[in-house]
Order: C-alpha cells, then sequence, then structure tokens
C-alpha cells in the first residue's frame, strides 16, 4: 500500500462517526493500524476483515502482530475473511453508508453510494465467516442484532445482545444493560446503534443499523412489441385501472420493481426476484396477481390483460386506379416550338395575331385543367371513405350487435380508447 493509498483511508477514518469496517487483501501497515485505533479511542466501531494470506503474514511479524492484538483490546473486532478472490484489493465501508473501493488496475479508489447496484456486491466482503482472530478464553465477545435490519417508519422490532466478560455494557441512547437481553423498540429514521462493552481496560465495541422505508409499494408496467419498430412499447390502461386490452399474439412484457420485498410471488409465473421482466404472448385473456411481502405488510396488484382474437378494428386502404393518373394525363406541346416553325412557314410578320392566338390556346388548357380537377373531386372521396370514418362506423356497428351484451361492450369501448 502506498502512501497516497494510506492517506485516502486515514481521511475516511476521520469522517467516520459510527463505524468502520475494513477490508484488505494485503499490505496492513503500522500506520493504519494506528489510524484505526484513534476511531476506536472517539468510541467508533471497527470491524477488521483480512485475507487469509494477509493474516499469515501478521502471524510471522512479530512487530506488527502486536500492534494488531493491541488494537482488538481497544475495541476492534478482527476477522478472517473468506471473500478475498475477486479485483478488490482495499474496501471502507464508513457509517453503514457508503464504502470506498480500491481495485488493483485503478490508480484511485471508487466511491460507492448504497443506491448503487454495485454496493451489496461489495457488502459481501463485510460478512463473518469465522471467529475472531487469536480469540482467547477471557477476551469480551458481543452478539448485537436486530430482528430486521430494515423496517416501515414508526414500526416496532426487537434487537438482541448477548455480552460475555464484561464488567458493564451500554448501548447508546438506551444506557446500561444486562449482559444479554432484547428491547422493542420504534424507529422514526434510520438509526445506528452501538454496545460497548467493558471489563478494566479491555473494551470492545459493536454497531448496527436499523434502516426506515416511508412506503412499501409495488411497481410495474405492462408494455407490447410493436410490430413495425420491433421494440416494445408501453400499454395504456383501459377506463379501469390494472386493465388492458390488445390483439392475439403480440408479445407482452411485464416489469416488476419491488424495493425491500422479502418474497415476490408473481402468478401465474411463480416466485420471482425483486426487480425484473416476463415476456409472453397474448394468447386469451390472462388475469395477473403480484404478491410481494415485507416482513408483516402483505402487498397486492392485480392486472388483467384481454386478448381480442380477431382484431376489433381494421385498417383500411383506399385503392387507387393506376390509369387515374393517365386520364388526369394533360399534353401541353412545346408552344415556342410550334411557333418558330409558323414564323418560318407564314408569309408575314404579324405577331400581334401570333400572340393572340397563343393566349386563346393557354386559356382554353387552363380552362381543361380545371374542369378535370374539379371532376375528380379527390377532397370529398376522401371524406366519404375517410379511416376516421370507417372506423367509427364500424364501432357503431358492433356496439349496436352487441347491445346486449355489457362484457363485450365494455372491451369494445376499453380497447377503443388504448387506440384512441
Amino acid at each position: 500500500m502506498n502512501i497516497h493509498q494510506t492517506l485516502f483511508l486515514k481521511k475516511r477514518f476521520l469522517e467516520a462517526r459510527h463505524n468502520i469496517s475494513f477490508y484488505l487483501d494485503e499490505g496492513l501497515s503500522v500506520d493504519l493500524l494506528e489510524y484505526l485505533g484513534d476511531c476506536l479511542r472517539r468510541d467508533v466501531a471497527c470491524d477488521i476483515f483480512l485475507s487469509k494470506f494477509e493474516l499469515q503474514r501478521i502471524d510471522s511479524d512479530v512487530f506488527l502482530l502486536n500492534h494488531v492484538l493491541k488494537l482488538r483490546k481497544l475495541g476492534a473486532f478482527i476477522y478472517s475473511s473468506e471473500s478475498s478472490k475477486g479485483l478488490n484489493k482495499i474496501l471502507c465501508y464508513v457509517d453503514h453508508k457508503i464504502i470506498y473501493s480500491f481495485i488493483g488496475s485503478r490508480e484511485s479508489f471508487a466511491e460507492i453510494l448504497d443506491s448503487d447496484k454495485e454496493f451489496n456486491q461489495n457488502l459481501k466482503f463485510f460478512k463473518v465467516q469465522e471467529p475472531e482472530y487469536r480469540i482467547e478464553s477471557d477476551d469480551i465477545t458481543i452478539e448485537f442484532l436486530a430482528e430486521s435490519n430494515t423496517v416501515c417508519e414508526l414500526t416496532a422490532t426487537k434487537i438482541f445482545w448477548k455480552v460475555t466478560n464484561a464488567t458493564q455494557a451500554n448501548i447508546e441512547g438506551i444506557g446500561k444493560v444486562t449482559s444479554s437481553g432484547q428491547k422493542t423498540i420504534t424507529f422514526l429514521n434510520d438509526t445506528i446503534l452501538k454496545l460497548k462493552a467493558t471489563n478494566g481496560s479491555q473494551k470492545k465495541i459493536k454497531s448496527i443499523k436499523v434502516s426506515t422505508i416511508s412506503e412499501f409499494k409495488i411497481e410495474y408496467e405492462i408494455q407490447f412489441r410493436n410490430p413495425s419498430s420491433k421494440e416494445f412499447v408501453m400499454m395504456k390502461e383501459s377506463q379501469y385501472p390494472g386493465v388492458f386490452g390488445i390483439a392475439k399474439d403480440y408479445d407482452i412484457r411485464l416489469i416488476w420493481k419491488i424495493v425491500h420485498a422479502d418474497k415476490v410471488n408473481i402468478r401465474p409465473f411463480g416466485f420471482c426476484e425483486n426487480e425484473g421482466t416476463y415476456i409472453f404472448k397474448s394468447d386469451g385473456s390472462l388475469e395477473i396477481n403480484i404478491e410481494a411481502n415485507f416482513r408483516d405488510i402483505a402487498k397486492n396488484k392485480r392486472i388483467l390483460i384481454y386478448s381480442f382474437p380477431i382484431p376489433v378494428f381494421e385498417r383500411k386502404y383506399i385503392k387507387i386506379n393506376e390509369n387515374i393518373l393517365q386520364k388526369l394525363k394533360i399534353n401541353i406541346a412545346d408552344l415556342r416550338t410550334k411557333t418558330l416553325h409558323f414564323l418560318k412557314e407564314g408569309d408575314t410578320n404579324n405577331f400581334r395575331d401570333y400572340i393572340d392566338e397563343m393566349y386563346i390556346k393557354s386559356k382554353s388548357i387552363e380552362s381543361a385543367l380545371l374542369q378535370k380537377m374539379e371532376g375528380s373531386d379527390f377532397k370529398k372521396f376522401y371524406e366519404r371513405h375517410s379511416i376516421p370514418k370507417l372506423l367509427k362506423n364500424r364501432k357503431s356497428t358492433l356496439l349496436n350487435h352487441f347491445k346486449s351484451n355489457s362484457k363485450i361492450i365494455n372491451k369494445i369501448k376499453s380497447l377503443s380508447n388504448y387506440y384512441d
């Protein structure tokens, strides 16, 4: 570990107010142990996870071993980590909310927030795999945990603790406690609890965090694959919440996200992760039930997808007679060429007469052109055969035909609202 990495970690240690969890693959130094000792003197809980390779190195270095054991007497927990396989060389977890990661291929530390996807992946390095390093029979031991690490606001949960070889135990915010026990607490917001146990000059400090959430909800979206773009696009609900209508044989995609759920069951697809997608065909009507549980809270979302066997509204296209353009075609000869030939063949130079004759011919052609355009009357033809009018007439016919069946009427209206 170089001096820049050491200085960076020193700054992070000084920022800690409640807890420092430190993972190191190799390169532990006396300087780092001194910085962690300063944290413990400020009653900041320290959990140190070292690779087996690094612990073997410490065992062979008496000077370094002495400093490590001294650190444990100040209150640190030192563990052998089994999670050393990977790119991470150093991890620093500050106050249960942010991780600083150093990967061998990088030149600086990366900052990982608890909202990042990589956060939970890096937490695996701070899981206890084995008993504490070089634990003695008279050393203080602490077990400190919560019934649930995530609760809803204003919801009560229990905390449990057990302390051995200590003459006094104290939980910050609660006060002195017996060597073992439990307590029910209602949490208003995210809370870090610290248990400090002492026996003469020896002490141990352990911390846990209980996170709170304001709302437990199910988020979902229904999409279908657009046959033109081949991309999935969002479907709109009908006039009834959770009800969707679509023609047969479309690809449908369900997307869901349920933060903090302990269990998610999407019927009829089965148990799923908290976040994911599922693609299926629109073949007949389908009822989907999203059921999610968080502690003792249960949520449910019911989705109905009506699949019509044939399209209720068809696209109609106007067929245009290919010869219609030929009928409207007007052949206008080049009058300039005709005039030139006429002047060359004529016996006189009466240009005024020639100009008058050309003017009369042009007016005649213009009149003929206007008559043919008015005769085609394309505007009235489009209004009579327009697609919106055809759809409206088809809808009216269907509604009138099925007027005695309210379910079909609702489906037709639902699909009409969707396409509108």
